[in-house]
């Protein structure tokens, strides 16, 4: 029975990374004008209660809920567990520049991870998070005809983005000390529909830039005591390979011609990442504090974008988490209250002025059972990226995210049938 029971749930998490990836293909979690720039908008998301303390936590165990942050936490798992955490994230967001306000609205899928313990000292981890988000429009921008003074009307639309498939592996070299380490399979086609509008004459230019490569992460946590930890994580620089497929249209007002040319991309380098952070212990465990810092190295990768260059970034999280009693029969006792902060000095600088962002964030994690640790992980977060100013672009921002973190048990036999 045991080994059927695998087998249903090896065939249900298939299914499941399936769906994921059909959404995370099609559909785009931003639509921030910042993400015309690069490979889009980083995603910030993260698995499990992470997204209400600060969404970095590398100090953070993998027992109740996943680490997806710090492959070394999967050293410390509670036996016989099954750890299952699938995310969906919307976002209201208000774009202001100097000329107008607009209001956007997304939603979708934001991460689907499994995790188990293969031994008393070593786990694993599967997942499946988007890495990178494209949505954006541009409408109605009038360039001029060269060598006239007439004008034509441009239309651009972007969507995609890149997803991260991850298998992580942590170990416990002693009882203080964990390390681990995790490839990432990095993947995804992004989108860029151009439309020139010229009298009766329409111009379409269609690109598909599909990007792919492999990226190292490190990890290790070490426990001072049974209240106090670290954890750090290295992240290392790579390549990702670039394909274009270009398709251009010519509708005039009795002909139409077409088309379609391949080309290769430059590759675009991920920078070296270094992560630190401290994980304490408070009021008989019933208090958690973590802080943490990330710097990304994106001056070293040598690249500019088309309207701004690369800088190194910057990341801050802290986040409080309260639990008075999981042993209580008293529902409200078990529920985790939390608060946390994140600060994001961004990696690019757009005429002479970073495109940073902050955000606050409160969220609930609701027991589903008294038997094992499975929770509704809810959180909300309010932030503000880049500014009205020097022809920039300021985003208000209302996040709200669903992680359903289930915690199976394997191989524990029934007393009663």
């Amino acid at each position: 029975m045991p080994y059927t029971k695998m087998k249903i749930s090896c065939f249900v998490v298939s299914i499941l990374f399936g769906i994921s990836t059909l959404f995370a293909q099609s559909s785009s979690l931003s639509s921030s004008p910042y993400s015309l720039y690069g490979l889009g908008v980083p995603d910030d998301n993260g698995v499990g209660s992470i997204n209400s303390l600060g969404k970095l936590g590398f100090a953070l165990p993998s027992l109740t809920n996943i680490n997806a942050k710090n492959p070394a936490s999967l050293g410390r798992m509670t036996q016989k567990s099954f750890l299952f955490d699938i995310g969906l994230k919307t976002q209201y967001e208000t774009v202001i520049n100097s000329f107008q306000e607009e209001a956007r609205f997304t939603g979708n899928f934001s991460n689907i991870t499994v995790a188990f313990p293969i031994s008393k000292k070593s786990g694993v981890s599967l997942s499946l998070i988007p890495f990178t988000n494209v949505g954006y429009i541009l409408i109605g921008l009038e360039n001029n005809i060269e060598g006239s003074t007439d004008n034509f009307i441009t239309n651009v639309v972007g969507s995609g983005g890149l997803n991260d498939f991850k298998l992580s592996y942590g170990y416990s070299l002693t009882d203080k000390l964990r390390v681990g380490a995790s490839g990432s399979i990095l993947f995804g086609t992004i989108d860029e529909t151009e439309t020139n509008i010229v009298e009766a004459s329409t111009l379409i230019i269609s690109e598909e830039n599909y990007y792919s490569g492999f990226q190292v992460n490190l990890g290790a946590q070490y426990d001072f005591s049974n209240n106090v930890s670290v954890g750090f994580i290295s992240k290392l620089p790579t390549n990702l390979k670039g394909e274009q497929t270009r398709s251009i249209n010519t509708f005039l007002t009795e002909t139409i011609t077409s088309r379609e040319e391949d080309t290769r991309l430059d590759d675009f380098t991920l920078p070296l990442e270094l992560g630190f952070g401290f994980m304490g212990n408070f009021l008989k465990n019933k208090l958690t504090v973590n802080a943490d810092y990330q710097q990304n190295f994106w001056k070293t990768t040598d690249q500019s974008d088309f309207l701004g260059k690369y800088v190194d970034q910057h990341l801050v999280g802290l986040g409080v988490s309260y639990r008075k009693n999981p042993r209580s029969l008293k529902y409200w006792e078990r529920v985790f209250y939390r608060t946390g902060m994140h600060y994001d000095s961004g990696n690019l600088k757009v005429n002479d002025y970073r495109i940073d962002n902050y955000s606050f964030s409160v969220g609930v994690g609701l027991p589903i059972s008294l038997r094992t640790n499975s929770m509704l992980n809810i959180s909300y977060s309010y932030g503000q990226k880049g500014r009205v100013s020097n022809g920039l672009i300021q985003e208000n921002f209302h996040q709200l995210s669903f992680n359903f973190s289930f915690d199976g048990k394997w191989f524990i036999k029934r007393k009663y049938d």
